[in-house]
């Protein structure tokens, strides 16, 4: 991966994005339990600000796409379909 990642453009920081959608469309968060580049505390933090229908915790690092592909494509997959049921967090 660290050799197809580019660095990003400078325009990025100057582009406005508008408001979050997870404000106002359901949302599913997954959060890697041995993150090292954003603290798992974070990504808690993140959730709990975001009120997801549901988050999973994952025994993943940073790169939980590549190790826990499974995972994530259930938790999408769960997410497209809108399956998940109520408000609030699985762990």
């Amino acid at each position: 991966m660290a050799l197809t990642q580019k660095p990003i453009a400078a325009r990025c920081f100057d582009d406005k994005s508008g408001p979050p959608a997870w404000k106002v469309k359901p949302s599913w968060y997954q959060v890697s339990a041995n993150d090292r580049m954003i603290p798992p505390e974070t990504e808690r933090w993140f959730a709990d600000r975001m009120k997801p229908k549901k988050t999973i915790t994952l025994q993943a690092s940073h790169a939980s796409l590549a190790s826990h592909g499974d995972d994530i494509v259930a938790l999408i997959e769960e997410a497209a379909a809108g399956s998940a049921g109520g408000k609030g967090q699985a762990a």
